[in-house]
């Protein structure tokens, strides 16, 4: 297991249709603030489908993964489905974990629970949560620490068996 320190996760190329209206963002300008600050150990947690935007684009899911990261652009490279706390696509998961074969590490953001966990840990790289460990599984609640614990419980069994939901 390898562990980041440091590391910036955000949509940070492309072209999108989103909640804040049409956005681009600056992957150039934040690529000369890395250099800047001297930040080269600090990691691009790149999101390729973000949870509320759609893509601008035609390049599928796996392109874009792979081109991330052969580009020199991403060090890991994140999916998550169409909004906070909602279940990625299985398929486009595969098709970007596929695409990256041990490049980089593909990351599920959204929709991780204890009910799915075994969905995704053992077939991909990692996952983010943050929904499901809310209290009432509300996105702006804060983090209940019963879930919590549940959540890793899985998690560390899952790296021996199945776990139970």
């Amino acid at each position: 297991m390898v562990w980041v320190r440091s590391f910036v996760r955000s949509v940070m190329s492309g072209a999108y249709e989103s909640d804040m209206g049409v956005w681009s963002p600056d992957l150039p300008g934040l690529l000369r603030y890395r250099r800047q600050i001297d930040g080269s150990n600090v990691k691009l947690f790149m999101n390729i489908t973000p949870e509320f935007a759609s893509t601008l684009g035609s390049r599928s899911v796996g392109t874009l993964a792979r081109s991330a990261v052969v580009n020199g652009l991403a060090d890991a490279i994140l999916i998550a489905g169409p909004l906070a706390g909602a279940e990625v696509d299985l398929a486009a998961m595969h098709e970007a974990k596929t695409a990256l074969g041990n490049l980089a590490p593909a990351v599920v953001t959204t929709g991780v629970n204890v009910a799915n966990l075994r969905n995704y840990l053992p077939r991909f790289d990692g996952v983010i949560v943050g929904t499901s460990l809310k209290i009432d599984g509300y996105t702006w609640n804060p983090v209940d620490p019963d879930r919590a614990a549940r959540f890793m419980d899985c998690a560390r069994e899952l790296r021996e068996k199945e776990c139970t939901s």
